[in-house]
């Protein structure tokens, strides 16, 4: 787990991925902060509970300065799955900063946190970003007092095409490959130039689960290749050739749509149940490497009703 977090903050590190995220999401794609004015911060912060020293590590942050100025602290966080405590967490990192400022003895500047959902089967919905939805207050003269407070989602995968064309870095093609799985559920990879190889592929393959992505890992220092459609036809030629070994062969797309026989649809569902056990592979994954649907595989099934077989 630990690797797995290292890897997916990697990519947004770069000071040239980090400001153009921060440039679209907050001033619409506006060049404001530049990738040379940002200083590389600690991540980890401490506060106690119980009389007891307890860590807390922002996802990626930087400090945004001009020469000896500086002029505020912006954080990422990544999620895949909505946090209904996210406030809370945010206003321990946020509050963390400003207590630091207060030690260092440093000049006073802003602290925002933007937090980038990947999720892609549902929205995050109002209700779980703000504090006063978390707690809640007794009475309407407690709630006077009471100062709430609302994280910045920005949910990736329903960006609009506008917002996403906006982006100047590699966070382009990460954008782009959790639209194209939240609108279709399949991915078309970009023929679009990749900077940071190695970072797009590791933040893909942590936040997304995608073994695809893992596969095109292992060849990342073997090729020098950097668009992302060259790296998944390799990953994919790899996986479809497993499939193959254990008995799929290359026509059965075209047999199934003219007629499954119990002989052909054996194989497929085998193959794909074989990759979703054995190798991780979720159900589209499975068939898409297979060139195969969802929908042939659940056709196949029903075509085999009543045969046993073993994965």
């Amino acid at each position: 787990m630990a690797e797995k977090d290292i890897t997916e903050k990697l990519l947004e590190d770069y000071p040239d991925v980090f400001s153009d995220i921060v440039n679209v999401l907050i001033y619409k794609g506006k060049e404001i902060v530049k990738a040379e004015d940002l200083e590389v911060t600690g991540t980890i912060s401490q506060y106690k509970a119980a009389n007891i020293i307890h860590g807390q590590d922002r996802d990626v942050a930087k400090y945004w300065a001009k020469g000896q100025m500086r002029i505020g602290l912006i954080g990422l966080e990544n999620q895949t799955q909505n946090d209904p405590d996210i406030a809370l967490r945010v206003i321990g990192y946020d509050g963390a900063a400003y207590r630091d400022e207060i030690n260092q003895g440093n000049a006073r500047y802003p602290v925002a946190t933007l937090v980038l959902y990947f999720g892609t089967d549902r929205r995050w919905g109002q209700k779980s970003r703000s504090l006063s939805n978390v707690v809640g207050t007794p009475d309407k003269e407690f709630a006077r007092f009471f100062h709430d407070y609302r994280a910045n989602i920005f949910e990736i995968a329903w960006l609009d095409d506008d917002t996403v064309a906006k982006f100047k870095s590699d966070f382009r093609i990460v954008a782009d490959y959790f639209i194209q799985m939240r609108k279709n559920h399949a991915y078309v990879p970009s023929k679009e130039e990749i900077t940071h190889v190695e970072e797009v592929l590791n933040l893909l393959a942590a936040v997304s689960g995608d073994r695809r992505f893992e596969i095109a890992q292992n060849e990342c220092e073997e090729r020098k290749v950097t668009r992302m459609e060259d790296w998944l036809t390799k990953a994919l030629d790899k996986a479809t050739a497993k499939g193959r070994e254990e008995g799929i062969e290359k026509g059965i797309e075209k047999g199934m749509k003219t007629g499954l026989d119990k002989g052909m649809a054996g194989r497929l569902v085998r193959c794909v149940d074989s990759l979703m056990k054995n190798e991780g592979y979720s159900k589209e994954h499975a068939c898409s490497v297979l060139d195969s649907t969802v929908e042939e595989y659940e056709e196949a099934k029903k075509l085999l009703s009543g045969v046993a077989f073993a994965v």
